[in-house]
């Protein structure tokens, strides 16, 4: 098991304390880790917490962690070359656009 796997799985597991404190501390170091692995458990808590403010930190640390996943995803794969063509067709027809409304008549 890795580092981040074994704090993954310790922090899931205080996730489920009877203690509202611990729970807020696990919501804040889930979504310091950034795992996405813990998308799942911040949604249960989100869903069934008893604390409002709890159900609100969840739901907050899920985003930022599911966003920043997503960010990666882009910046690895980038745009796809379907995508970059249907980009430069906007671009040109928006110039395109913009010169005709240049022109006197």
């Amino acid at each position: 098991m890795t580092e981040q796997a074994g704090a993954l799985a310790v922090w899931l597991a205080r996730l489920r304390s009877d203690d509202p404190a611990e729970r807020e501390a696990s919501i804040r170091a889930l979504e310091l880790l950034g795992d996405p692995d813990a998308l799942p458990a911040l949604a249960a808590v989100f869903a069934t917490d008893p604390d409002p403010a709890l159900r609100l930190k969840a739901q907050t640390a899920g985003k930022a962690i599911y966003y920043a996943a997503l960010h990666r995803s882009r910046e690895i794969g980038g745009a796809s070359e379907t995508e970059q063509q249907l980009a430069a067709e906007i671009l040109a027809k928006a110039r395109a656009r913009k010169a005709d409304r240049r022109l006197p008549e």
